[in-house]
């Protein structure tokens, strides 16, 4: 018998039973929408979860500092503290899996914008390397190589400033809620720094750009070309003894002789001292795995994909949890398929003793009784996606826009708690016709092995 003629044939068989079909294929669909739903739901969970975590900075960017020493430091980890210096970036920089390092130096102060005042954190980058570490501005533009005082502030660092009022006791009226980033483009700052010998020097910054929200570590900070940083720190540093600036001295340094030679070598560490350097990896697997490498080395190094991998630990947990549930749903369903086909078989006993009279084979008989089965469990998966796919739309409008209302603001976008990738789509479809066909292995085997002669002496 022909594939086509088998398929013809087990369509019309499954409708002379409506009503048995159309229960058994109903079992077979909710089976489908528990294991899709309930997977959809973990899939989302865990893609909420990182996309909430990619706000708050890329997961493909490491922050690494250099290690503090501290009294009573065990001897071994001593040993192992290093200066983040140019020697440093370049050792980095080789490593494999990096894509670039953006040493930073970091000088905060009181500033003024017209009659506001406020405290400015600024971060001195490399132009060139902004585009590296994903800065992406809301308005205006990035640093260029050629700025000098030009800087790109963060989307919250207007509401550092508070505007100034008249002279007096009640002189200083605090900061409007929810003031506008892009009151701080093209504005002129000036910032007034001090030494450790008392002196001040004022530097007038040009904002020339708004770092969009997507990066909430960066919201509250101001960016500058890193040689304008640099010559903000040695400032800073003029007169600053060994003790007031934080640097760890190497341990297994041999002693300089000359004091002289002592002084030179001191102020080439506090002029090469970076603050912090952002390292741009290829992917989150080499940012966990380069994490771990250069705490060995002796330095400080964090990362938001650090606690990626609790919570996928955690993700897992559940998804394993919801897939069980929607397992046994599908297991009453895979029942329902294997009665349907028993109650057919007891029911098309003349027939089927007629077909073997007429010539059919056992192949023919068993792929009969499998086309139906292998048929209820396509309908109901393709009716189990159609319905799937109907209820998480439901839950991410409804459910998904109270959950992001909670967790980011009442104007935040609707979050996907539901989300059904094209490999799960692929997977219920196949899943269930091969449920099908598993559930209809026992029917059509008895229906192969029933006698034609018994069969037709009992109609």
């Amino acid at each position: 018998m022909k594939a086509n003629d088998l398929l013809v044939l087990a369509n019309r068989n499954l409708w002379r039973r409506k009503g048995r079909t159309i229960l058994t294929v109903l079992g077979m669909t909710i089976g489908t929408v528990s294991v899709i739903v309930l997977f959809s739901l973990g899939i989302g969970l865990a893609e909420w979860q990182r996309v909430s975590m990619e706000q708050w900075g890329s997961l493909n960017i490491i922050t690494v500092s250099q290690a503090f020493f501290y009294p009573g430091m065990p001897e071994e980890e001593r040993d192992k503290l290093r200066l983040l210096n140019e020697q440093a970036v370049s050792e980095i920089e080789a490593m494999p899996g990096v894509l670039g390092v953006a040493p930073a130096f970091t000088v905060g102060g009181e500033a003024r914008k017209g009659r506001e005042r406020g405290y400015l954190q600024l971060i001195g980058i490399e132009p060139g390397k902004m585009a590296l570490m994903e800065f992406e501005p809301k308005a205006g533009r990035l640093l260029h190589d050629e700025d000098r005082y030009n800087v790109v502030a963060g989307a919250h660092v207007i509401n550092n400033f508070m505007q100034l009022g008249r002279p007096g006791p009640a002189a200083v009226i605090g900061p409007p809620a929810g003031r506008d980033s892009l009151e701080l483009l093209d504005q002129r700052l000036v910032l007034t720094l001090q030494n450790a010998r008392g002196q001040k020097r004022r530097y007038t910054l040009n904002v020339v750009g708004i770092l969009g929200p997507q990066f909430a570590e960066r919201a509250h900070s101001v960016y500058a070309p890193l040689s304008l940083l640099r010559e903000m720190h040695n400032f800073i540093n003029q007169g600053a003894q060994p003790a007031q600036v934080h640097l760890v001295e190497p341990v297994n340094r041999q002693r300089d002789q000359a004091a002289g030679l002592q002084r030179v070598r001191r102020r080439e560490r506090l002029e090469l001292q970076y603050s912090f350097a952002s390292v741009r990896t290829k992917s989150v697997e080499y940012t966990k795995q380069l994490g771990e490498e250069l705490r060995q080395m002796g330095y400080q190094a964090h990362s938001i994909a650090d606690q990626l991998e609790g919570i996928e630990q955690g993700t897992r947990t559940v998804q394993a949890v919801l897939g069980g549930i929607g397992a046994i749903s599908l297991l009453v369903a895979t029942i329902g398929i294997i009665n349907t086909m028993v109650m057919s078989i007891y029911e098309r006993t003349r027939e089927i003793a007629v077909i073997k009279v007429l010539g059919a084979s056992f192949s023919d008989i068993r792929g009969l009784f499998l086309t139906e089965a292998a048929l209820i469990g396509l309908l109901g998966g393709i009716l189990g996606l159609v319905c799937s796919f109907l209820l998480s739309l439901l839950i991410n409008i409804y459910a998904g826009a109270a959950i992001g209302a909670g967790a980011m603001g009442p104007e935040a976008p609707p979050v996907r708690i539901s989300v059904i990738p094209l490999w799960l789509t692929v997977f219920a479809l196949a899943f269930s016709t091969t449920i099908g066909l598993i559930a209809g292995l026992y029917p059509a085997t008895r229906a192969m092995r029933l006698d034609p002669v018994t069969a037709m002496r009992h109609y």
